[in-house]
C-alpha cells in the first residue's frame, strides 16, 4: 500500500516512528520524518522533516532542516534552515538559509569551492571571445 503522506516518490525516506541508532549512508535524494541517533552521510540532498530529531553529524550535498539536529552539519553546497527547524551545533556550507522562526546556535564557516571560480571566469572568456 502506497503511503499517501510521503513527501517525495523517489529517494530513501525513513518516517514518523522511526527510531534508528548507527551510521546511515544514502546515494540518493533522502527524506527524514523519524529519529536518528548517529552519523548521517549522503552523496546528494537530506530533508530533516518536522517530526524528526537528529543527534549525529550530518553531511550531505545540501540539506534542508525542518526538524531538530542537534549536532555539526556539514552541506556541501547549501543549508536551509526552515521554521519551525532548529540546528544546534557548528555548520560548514557555502550557502546559508535561515527561515524567519527557524534557530541556529552554533560556529559558521563559509566556504567557496575553488571550482565556482573557474566556470565564472569561464563564462566571462566564451562572452569576450
Amino acid at each position: 500500500m502506497a503511503d499517501t503522506n510521503r513527501p517525495h516518490d523517489s529517494g530513501a525516506y525513513l518516517g514518523p516512528g522511526t527510531k534508528i541508532n548507527g551510521k546511515l549512508f544514502f546515494d540518493g535524494p533522502t527524506t527524514i520524518d523519524g529519529d536518528v541517533e548517529g552519523e548521517i552521510t549522503a552523496q546528494a540532498s537530506i530533508t530533516i522533516g518536522q517530526q524528526a530529531t537528529v543527534k549525529g553529524k550530518i553531511t550531505a550535498a545540501s540539506i534542508v532542516v525542518q526538524g531538530k539536529v542537534m549536532a555539526d552539519v556539514q552541506a556541501e553546497k547549501k543549508l536551509d534552515i526552515q521554521p519551525p527547524g532548529s540546528v544546534v551545533g557548528d555548520v560548514t556550507t557555502q550557502s546559508l538559509v535561515i527561515g524567519d522562526g527557524a534557530v541556529l546556535e552554533g560556529h559558521v564557516s563559509m566556504r567557496k569551492e575553488g571550482r565556482v571560480l573557474p566556470l565564472r571566469q569561464d563564462a566571462k572568456k566564451e562572452g569576450v571571445s
